[in-house]
């Protein structure tokens, strides 16, 4: 039971090619919390890099509540997602983490890469210095916005500075890549061997010796400072020296400091060593400084990033905007008359998604070029094995081997698929697409189908892109756009726009203390760490952080409210969406909970759950009668299987990607189709329950078989579809909107009745107002079980009369009855003053197996004035 307890930046439709117009426009106000299409990097002429690290091994431990210990491949992919989101014209974007599964806690990472970086630039010639200091000014940038999200670089080097094809107004481009290494791994923590040595090692990192190398910003700076230095010289320092020469040198350096620095020693040693280096006092007196301040022996020596901006930046205009050239203009609109100019303007995670969906593998393909050697399982025996499956013996056999730096993935194979379709049917024709022709696409291919088609989905993408920036004034056509399917690559931005979030209801979560003590903190400890364990990410501590802090500010600005077992099920499918955007995650957890769970939270929320149930069971019996007869035969009621089913929208039962599918088709119809839903399961499940005695139905329950979300989802519309939408009124339901066509527009005026009247009860109601449509459309049966007197007086148009409700043989009324099946028509029941009558009668139709039936609220007392609806038969 369920208890309380040249990649251009592109930023909406504005271009913005200098960095600090880019930057200043961070702050501006961005409607509905679509932030990843307000920062969107495109691919341009970048590929995908990948980069392996393996994780240690953490045996067979377990953690004080019995789970096994976190897996250091899960915190990492945790860790991953807080660098997935930084964009940042000086960094390149990372795209995605890949856990291993040939390689026990590997993972590779996935992010933009170019292919020439500062070190193939001074392999070729020597940089001037008006060059230095603007590329020292975007790495600067680059770093600094990595502090203020309070991560370091850790391994700046040369190598790790890459060169995008293309100039800026006639100057070098360069974005720093490899920032997440350190990030991810804590510091190396959490990876084999720990983070690489490199040249651009501090000298307080080797106070240590051989323990791990722990990373500060001002280690970062040190590392700008050699990176600068070997632009001053033009001389790479791993082409004078190897790494063990260096680091005596470098210690060697520490006793002959001058003015705190280590410029003049180092500087000293590298002119010895080669001939090729160039004299600092060709570069100028203002670089010099700058590299002697960041090569100061103290780290609380060395310059804040912000000091040495100061030094490097360059004046700009006064004007905040800044427009291409000419040149700049020619030069894109001659890059676009490339064929695979398509997948050059899309995003790089779309890009990326695509290219997964042309059959390509990382990690195959990795392992297909050495970079992870894998050995054959023969060969990784081990000489013993005991009990609990620790193995001993041949260790050094089963040890993997990973290359470092970064591989360039081959993107051969999408690029050649988008070639070989016309750029039309991809690029204008979803800008030129009507609601029709989208809904016409393939009818009969699944959902599962669809998002593997590659092309479908670049359409796709790209069409819902453009609605969703101008959803303001093109709200209809995204709804209907979305109405057979909504794109992975954007549910949570579509979700967003289905909830009617606003960048306004996000501002509330900073409002609220979500590190405070709460009541629910120790319940939240147990079910936290068993929430969705299938899922990778849900297992990572960064998802356990965030979810705790999400239900924590729901329950906080909802103090109405009380946390019930499911919780955090029902929380968790907005922030795998929004994992980094928890201001969004609440938004649309609360907009949710306010439409589809008005409240199911109350500490006390008997009422509404037993209503719930008891309306279900009514629409049980009009979609089918024989099933909810055996039901009722076995005294199986709702209660014993529905409660975590409604609760929480299904997210306690059905699997996320599963759920992922449900939801995208209940956030676009009102509170009522959870019910239906759950008859769409039933349904599923009925031959098995028509023959199931109590005991299995419950085991059946207990254990949902593997169920079929398509088949789920098409019952389910359809059965929202044809019942009347009055009889699945509840009186705690948040009312629908009175702009949707009749029926489901018409106003509802049901009368309120407790549950325990509900439950005497073995049909829906239907509302007089959606009664007197139906009749006047002709889309209904009226039988009038009132006395043939009273009959004669007033009736329904089109009504029948069968007075003799004792009658169980139907002849009367037996051939309209099959007629209102067949059309899948209401029976409506028009009873008189008698409610017991009215009630016994519905019933008994019921239990013959005749579905569809329903009675009409108040009876014909209820319509009894209305001229548009009675007359008086001859």
């Amino acid at each position: 039971m369920y208890q309380p307890a040249s990649a251009s930046v592109h930023m909406s439709t504005v271009c913005f090619t200098n960095p600090a117009t880019w930057q200043a426009s961070k702050g501006h106000h961005q409607p509905y919390g679509f932030h990843c299409y307000f920062k969107m990097r495109l691919l341009g002429n970048a590929g995908f890099g990948a980069v392996v690290l393996l994780g240690i091994e953490e045996g067979r431990r377990t953690c004080a509540n019995g789970l096994p210990v976190i897996s250091s491949s899960i915190r990492m992919l945790g860790r991953f997602e807080k660098v997935r989101n930084i964009r940042h014209p000086s960094l390149c974007a990372y795209i995605e983490l890949v856990r291993c599964t040939l390689v026990p806690n590997a993972v590779i990472l996935i992010s933009e890469h170019h292919k020439s970086s500062i070190t193939t630039l001074l392999s070729a010639r020597s940089l001037v210095t008006e060059e230095i200091l603007h590329i020292t000014r975007q790495i600067v940038e680059g770093l600094a916005a990595l502090h203020k999200e309070g991560i370091c670089v850790g391994i700046l080097t040369s190598d790790s500075i890459l060169l995008p094809d293309g100039e800026s107004n006639g100057s070098l481009i360069v974005r720093i890549t490899q920032y997440a290494v350190s990030h991810v791994s804590k510091d190396g923590l959490d990876i084999h061997g720990g983070l690489p040595h490199s040249f651009s090692i501090a000298p307080e990192q080797l106070v240590n010796g051989s323990a791990p190398v722990e990373t500060t910003f001002k280690t970062d700076v040190w590392a700008l400072g050699i990176v600068l230095l070997e632009m001053a010289t033009g001389v790479l320092l791993r082409d004078v020296w190897s790494l063990k020469q260096y680091m005596t040198i470098l210690k060697c350096s520490m006793s002959r400091a001058e003015k705190g620095s280590l410029l003049a020693p180092v500087y000293k040693a590298l002119r010895s060593a080669s001939s090729n280096a160039r004299d600092l006092l060709k570069v100028g007196e203002k670089l010099t400084e700058i590299i002697e301040k960041c090569l100061s022996l103290l780290p609380s020596h060395r310059p804040t990033l912000g000091e040495v901006l100061s030094c490097v930046r360059e004046k700009r205009a006064t004007e905040s905007t800044y427009y291409e050239s000419v040149e700049c203009l020619s030069g894109r609109i001659a890059s676009s008359a490339c064929k695979d100019w398509v997948l050059r303007e899309m995003a790089v995670e779309d890009a990326f998604f695509l290219w997964r969906l042309c059959g390509s593998s990382a990690e195959a393909i990795l392992v297909k070029n050495n970079v992870i050697t894998l050995r054959h399982p023969v060969l990784t025996n081990p000489s013993i094995v005991v009990e609990d499956l620790r193995m001993f013996g041949n260790d050094e056999s089963r040890k993997f081997c990973v290359k470092s730096g970064v591989v360039t993935l081959p993107d051969k194979n999408v690029r050649e698929k988008l070639m070989s379709v016309p750029s039309m049917d991809i690029f204008l024709q979803s800008f030129l697409a009507t609601p029709e022709s989208i809904n016409n696409y393939d009818e009969d291919l699944s959902v599962i189908v669809k998002e593997k088609d590659m092309i479908y989905q670049a359409s796709r993408m790209r069409l819902i892109s453009h609605l969703l920036n101008s959803r303001f004034y093109k709200l209809p056509e995204l709804m209907s756009s979305v109405a057979p399917d909504i794109p992975p690559m954007r549910r949570a931005d579509v979700w967003c726009a289905l909830l009617d979030v606003r960048s306004s209801d996000e501002w509330n979560f900073f409002l609220y203390n979500t590190l405070a003590v709460h009541v629910s903190d120790r319940q939240l400890d147990v079910d936290i760490p068993r929430c969705h364990q299938y899922e990778e990410l849900m297992t990572s501590p960064a998802a356990h952080y965030g979810l705790r802090r999400l239900l924590k500010a729901w329950l906080v600005s909802h103090p109405q409210y009380v946390y019930w077992q499911g919780c955090d099920s029902l929380a968790a499918p907005f922030l795998l969406l929004n994992f980094n955007r928890l201001p969004t995650a609440l938004a649309c957890l609360t907009a949710f909970i306010k439409k589809y769970l008005n409240n199911f939270f109350l500490k006390d929320n008997s009422a509404i759950i037993q209503e719930q149930l008891a309306v279900f069971n009514h629409l049980l019996a009009f979609v089918d009668a024989k099933l909810y007869t055996r039901l009722a035969s076995l005294d199986f009621y709702p209660e014993l299987f529905a409660i975590p089913w409604f609760l929480t929208c299904f997210a306690h039962v059905l699997p996320i990607h599963k759920l992922f599918h449900v939801w995208d088709q209940l956030l676009q119809r009102d509170s009522s189709f959870p019910l239906f839903i759950g008859l769409a399961i039933l349904h599923q499940l009925r031959h098995t329950l028509i023959e199931a005695s109590f005991n299995d139905a419950i085991l059946l329950f207990s254990d949902l078989p593997d169920l079929s979300m398509e088949v789920v989802v098409a019952d389910s519309v359809a059965y929202y579809d044809r019942v009347p939408p009055s009889c699945a009124f509840r009186s705690h339901a948040v009312p629908n909107g009175s702009n949707e066509p009749p029926p489901r527009g018409l106003p509802c005026s049901l009368q309120h009745v407790s549950y325990q009247e509900l439950k005497k009860w073995h049909c829906p109601r239907i509302s007089t107002e959606e009664f007197a449509w139906r009749v006047s459309d002709q889309l209904i049966v009226a039988i009038d079980i009132r006395p043939q007197i009273e009959f004669g007086r007033g009736c329904v148009l089109r009504s029948i009369n069968y007075p003799n409700i004792n009658d169980a043989s139907l002849l009367n009324i037996a051939e309209p009855l099959r007629v209102a099946q067949r059309n899948q028509h209401p029976i409506c029941i028009v009873g008189g003053k008698d409610v017991e009558m009215t009630r016994k009668f519905s019933a008994d139709l019921v239990n013959m197996g005749i579905d569809g039936v329903c009675v009409l609220d108040g009876g014909f007392e209820a319509i009894r004035h209305d001229t548009s609806l009675i007359h008086v038969p001859h």
